[in-house]
């Protein structure tokens, strides 16, 4: 009986004279990614397969193509017959995972027939798909668009569509719940302001990486430029939600942070809003520059600050943070005479 690949809309390119291609009419659509799970870090997996019975289809995936990080769309690609192969087997037997993730190579079932992408491009979509008080996590969808399988009589198929290969999850912790909270941000040293702020008499200064950012609301009277005394900051207090930390599932831009209007309804937003604590600014002065000008650097921490990881008002409540330990969250500069 001859078999086929459903894949979508197949087109023959090339064929022998038996013009049978051994492929078995099946929708891996509906079949589970399933990868060893050997790898120490997630994130370097690269060979993954999806198992229907007797048959399998396999893909061994271009390194560095999975992040811990939201990605744009079709930013992340490869190509197969090239940096990634992808193989469709029809062995003579049921076949499990074992087959693929023993150490001792299995003898049975055996490949009856075996068809190898000779090309076709593959795109990762990355987002984040849930956020706990420790975690996000990341799902990484797999797409096949072009894709061309040959067997050993090369006879080719096409597969003209583009086609879920299946989903990957991985988990990185939330930078509340690093050694040091937030010190992924320790490395962008100064604040960037809104130039319109929600909270008259305040100023909104902001830092974001990639997917998350982290705001803050802070009074003007903390921003003074006078020099601080030792052990004696300007403080404020946290109580009202005026520092938050909000992680998208889309890559942020300024206008997400500082519009008042409400994001796209196609986004989906985590937000962990602060309910408690306080806000310490340290203040330091520069020598006066040639023109007696004098640069006064605002050193803001938090201090034991409580956040809350909003719900959704209905099926999910909101959940308290335990009370974070001091940290400092950045820098941010004025200048005067």
């Amino acid at each position: 009986m001859k078999k086929t690949l459903l894949l979508g809309i197949l087109i023959l390119l090339s064929a022998c004279d038996d013009g049978d291609l051994q492929i078995e009419r099946v929708d891996f659509d509906t079949v589970s990614l399933a990868s060893c799970g050997l790898e120490d870090d997630p994130l370097d997996t690269t060979f993954f397969f999806k198992i229907d019975g007797d048959e399998a289809f396999l893909l061994e995936l271009e390194g560095g193509l999975l992040l811990d990080e939201t990605s744009t769309e079709g930013t992340l690609t490869s190509t197969l017959g090239g940096s990634s192969n992808l193989v469709y087997r029809l062995f003579s037997d049921d076949v499990s995972s074992d087959y693929f993730c023993s150490t001792i190579p299995v003898l049975e079932p055996t490949v009856i027939n075996e068809n190898t992408a000779e090309a076709g491009d593959i795109a990762v979509n990355t987002k984040v798909t849930a956020v706990s008080k420790d975690v996000k996590t990341y799902s990484h969808t797999i797409l096949i668009s072009g894709l061309v399988l040959t067997n050993e009589q090369n006879e080719s198929i096409i597969d003209s569509s583009t086609l879920t290969y299946g989903t990957f999850k991985t988990s990185t912790p939330t930078s509340l719940n690093l050694e040091v909270p937030f010190m992924n941000y320790e490395t962008i040293t100064n604040f960037s302001e809104c130039e319109s702020n929600s909270i008259e008499g305040s100023l909104r200064l902001h830092k974001m990486i990639n997917d998350e950012y982290v705001s803050l609301d802070i009074p003007l009277t903390t921003l003074v430029n006078e020099v601080t005394e030792i052990d004696t900051p300007r403080t404020a207090t946290l109580e009202n939600g005026e520092f938050n930390y909000t992680v998208l599932d889309t890559v942020i831009t300024d206008d997400m942070i500082c519009s008042t209007a409400a994001l796209s309804e196609e986004i989906i937003s985590h937000n962990f809003i602060s309910s408690g604590g306080a806000i310490n600014v340290e203040t330091v002065a520069s020598e006066p520059d040639g023109a007696g000008a004098i640069t006064y650097t605002h050193t803001i921490s938090l201090n034991s600050a409580v956040l809350v990881l909003k719900g959704d008002g209905a099926d999910v409540a909101d959940v308290t943070i335990t009370a974070l330990d001091s940290f400092v969250l950045g820098a941010y500069t004025t200048v005067g005479n």
